[in-house]
């Protein structure tokens, strides 16, 4: 499993979730989801016929098990393009989100300022009439306020006409309209840009909730197809359903394994890179720091110190082991950056991010895998520092997805159609393979802590 790195407060830059699920491509709902991955099925009249001759009966299991690991390689493809599909939507929804509080920020600003604006024109007005009633001059007034109305205030010499209290006055409305007009610009670019990302989130909406019928379709008829073809091959080699059943089971709990180890290691390249490229920045700009000029030597130097005596005895005896005056720090070991959660948003609706429910759950069901109590704190502390119990929690670098983490996320399709948004099938699948691959919960956390995953 892909560690997963819980820091739900933190924020999810666009470019960590295009790097965690770059190269999966959604073929849609008219894509490959709506067609058989290697041909027509055979009938049970097929499987009699094939079991006629030796060589039939071998062409005719190697065409099952085709069909078998085509059928799982299309869930595991159509489930991870449901999850890519529902996290661009995550990030476009977050970005709508933002610029809705930015239009209200805005608007916000704009009234004040349209506020003060108004404020100080009542006061110009008060003072031209004051003016007015006074004898004093009042064409000067009515031409700032005139100006002001326009704003083509630049060019009048207000302190000759009004003198300098309406100068001021002038001066300070005329700063508080050009700050109206530029909220007012911001505001008017930021509903623009609310409405585009609506438009987007909607579209992205669209395809997820697309993405995710698609591939709900496909897991149901995966399944049943999956049982007959199952069936039949078990009459070919002569076993029972059962027993075919299960060893494809522990094929699949293999190669979810073996994809997971692959993926860890891949993260770990990536964090010692990440470790290298931060050591050599710190070296970097520990070289470019400026060092402190050396002090001159005085221009008339002291005459040196007389000789000392035969046997002086120093008044201050120097120690054995003398520390340095200006010790160095220690080195501080460069840190990777921790990875954010994308905690996927319902699409359409029906996840369940419910980490009590699901702890819950999981408690309840630890018996039928043959584990007792005692297991379940192991299995709270894997989950919790892999997913925190988030039925849609998804690893921005790897793209392992759920509770479980699973890796392809599709994989989480052998056990139900609806893994994508139910937490009790996320643990059951999860279950499953730590039993197939570690024997319990507690042997799933001491790997994961020896190892920093499972």
């Amino acid at each position: 499993m892909s560690r997963f790195v819980i820091k739900a407060r933190l924020p999810l830059p666009a470019a960590l979730l295009a790097l965690a699920l770059a190269g999966t491509v959604w073929l849609g709902p008219a894509g490959a989801a709506d067609q058989d991955p290697a041909g027509d099925y055979p009938s049970w009249e097929d499987v009699q016929q094939a079991k006629l001759t030796e060589s039939g009966t071998a062409e005719e299991i190697n065409r099952i098990s085709g069909l078998l690991a085509g059928l799982q390689a299309q869930s595991e493809s159509l489930g991870t393009a449901a999850v890519q599909s529902a996290a661009e939507y995550a990030v476009t929804d977050s970005a709508l989100q933002a610029a809705s509080a930015k239009v209200e920020t805005l608007t916000a600003q704009v009234s004040q300022a349209n506020t003060e604006l108004s404020r100080h024109r009542k006061d110009l007005g008060a003072l031209a009439a004051q003016s007015y009633k006074t004898g004093g001059t009042t064409m000067g007034f009515f031409v700032a306020l005139d100006a002001i109305q326009t704003n083509s205030v630049q060019g009048l010499n207000v302190v000759r006409i009004v003198g300098d209290k309406t100068a001021a006055l002038v001066a300070r409305a005329e700063s508080a309209g050009r700050v109206a007009s530029s909220l007012a610009a911001q505001e008017s670019a930021a509903k623009a840009e609310r409405e585009r990302l609506s438009l987007q989130a909607k579209a992205k909406l669209d395809a997820a909730r697309s993405a995710q019928e698609a591939m709900a379709r496909q897991v149901a008829e995966s399944q049943k197809r999956s049982e007959e073809l199952t069936a039949q091959l078990a009459s070919l080699k002569g076993t029972t359903a059962a027993v075919e059943g299960a060893y494809r089971q522990g094929q699949a709990a293999q190669a979810a394994y073996e994809a997971a180890q692959a993926a860890k290691r891949a993260a770990a390249a990536e964090q010692a890179r990440l470790q290298a490229e931060a050591a050599a920045r710190a070296a970097a700009a520990a070289a470019a720091r400026p060092q402190a000029p050396a002090v001159p030597a005085p221009a008339n130097p002291a005459p040196p110190n007389p000789a000392p005596p035969a046997n002086p005895a120093p008044a201050n005896p120097a120690p054995a082991n003398p520390a340095p005056a200006n010790p160095a720090p220690a080195p501080q070991l460069p840190v990777a950056p921790v990875p954010p959660p994308v905690v996927v948003p319902s699409v359409p609706g029906g996840a369940v991010n419910d980490p009590a429910g699901a702890k819950s759950y999981a408690s309840g069901r630890l018996g039928a895998y043959g584990w007792g109590q005692d297991q379940f704190l192991c299995l709270a502390q894997l989950w919790t520092k892999e997913s925190n119990w988030l039925t849609t929690a998804t690893n921005p670098y790897s793209g392992a997805y759920g509770i479980a983490q699973a890796l392809p996320p599709g994989k989480y399709s052998s056990a139900g159609s609806d893994w994508l948004t139910s937490y009790r099938t996320q643990v059951d699948w999860g279950l499953g393979y730590i039993r197939g691959r570690y024997g319990s919960p507690c042997g799933a956390r001491n790997h994961s802590v020896a190892n920093n995953w499972y």
